[in-house]
């Protein structure tokens, strides 16, 4: 007899995660292992294994935007050092990486450190026909983002503020890797949240 996999989205809480207060929207986790030479004696070709977690959410609060349309994003550098002897991954944080946010996203999240170039940003497209918005503004540049709206919060200025504490699935921490927000006039913001985790 073949086992019953159909799974319902609202009895999502019962499979081990514990996500933090919020509305998300789409969790998708697996896992990785990186193939390579690490210099051991007993691990020529394989070696760490290394889980992935993508979260999206609707912005907290969630209220409907009404400004013009918009984005925003950063990536957190982390160095990866594997000791084979004890078969360990340490992620060990290498600063902020490129953020960006376009004109209307200040309210939302602040750039640790701006550079003053800003570069003009079109996306137009016409396939769900020619009444479909497009957006036309500026995008700012810089390193690092503080985001405060939630529903998960984070600072990218130090290791602490961009690792959570473990939410049921692994065996330690979280770490943020990339964050991606998007505004649409007449939705609800939707943040998308990548972290690396030990399984």
């Amino acid at each position: 007899m073949s086992e019953v996999c159909c799974n319902l989205v609202g009895n999502f809480d019962d499979v081990g995660f514990n996500l933090p207060g919020g509305c998300f929207i789409s969790v998708n986790n697996n896992i990785n292992t990186e193939y390579g030479n690490f210099q051991c004696d007993n691990l020529d070709t394989s070696g760490y294994t290394v889980g992935s977690l993508n979260l999206s959410a609707y912005i907290d609060p969630p209220d409907v935007y009404s400004g013009c349309g918009g984005r925003a994003g950063v990536q957190i550098l982390w160095l990866r050092k594997y000791n084979c002897s004890i078969d360990r991954l340490h992620f060990i944080y290498a600063g902020e990486g490129r953020s960006f946010r376009s004109t209307g996203a200040e309210n939302f999240v602040t750039l640790n450190t701006e550079f003053t170039k800003r570069t003009k940003i079109i996306n137009a497209s016409s396939q769900s026909g020619p009444g479909a918005l497009y957006t036309d503004n500026e995008q700012i540049e810089g390193l690092g983002m503080t985001f405060s709206k939630g529903p998960i919060t984070f600072d990218t200025s130090s290791s602490e503020g961009c690792t959570l504490a473990n939410m049921g699935i692994g065996t330690g921490s979280y770490y943020l890797q990339n964050f991606n927000m998007e505004l649409v006039p007449g939705s609800i913001p939707v943040v998308n949240y990548t972290f690396a985790y030990l399984p």
